[in-house]
């Protein structure tokens, strides 16, 4: 097991969540033979039609999508990939079918307030965001993965206003 692997599951650990390998239902084919990775069903979470509607409060930019994707590298690859193709070490290594965000069908019928909300929510083993990450940060991330799918965001002002970072003190 990586060391990636090893830190990924600490911090699942400490979300209150424990990493569980997927159960299978079928039985494994005979040794040798490759088998695709069938993705997920959508996403299980009841989301409220307020949370459907709710509109995303930051703007579609370069300088958003460039926020969300540090957030993306640093939260979400190990599991989802680096390109978000959802061939993350740590999805591999569960034999975890995640959905490819590069694929512009995968989140075309979603709105981006479900998106947030699916973020917040988490799913096992992906612990829930809501007390992790700002609001602010969740909505660059949900714009960085519009911009993954193919959506082309818009040019950089300079008037964007800074990010609201929160730093926390070490106890």
């Amino acid at each position: 097991m990586s060391s990636k692997t090893l830190i990924l599951m600490l911090v699942l650990a400490t979300g209150g969540l424990w990493a569980q390998e997927k159960k299978e239902t079928t039985p494994p084919p005979p040794t040798g033979v490759a088998t695709p990775a069938v993705p997920e069903a959508p996403h299980p979470a009841a989301i409220s039609a307020e949370d459907k509607a709710r509109k995303n409060p930051v703007k579609f930019t370069e300088v958003s999508t460039d926020r969300g994707k540090k957030i993306f590298l640093t939260q979400c690859a190990l599991c989802h990939g680096d390109k978000g193709d959802g061939k993350g070490e740590v999805a591999t290594e569960m034999k975890l079918a995640l959905p490819d965000f590069t694929k512009p069908d995968t989140l075309k019928d979603r709105t981006d307030g479900e998106l947030f909300s699916i973020i917040g929510t988490g799913r096992d083993p992906m612990p829930s965001q809501a007390g992790r990450m700002t609001d602010e940060r969740r909505w660059n991330l949900v714009n960085y993965l519009r911009a993954l799918s193919g959506k082309v965001p818009e040019k950089a002002t300079g008037k964007e206003p800074e990010e609201n970072i929160i730093l926390v003190p070490a106890k």
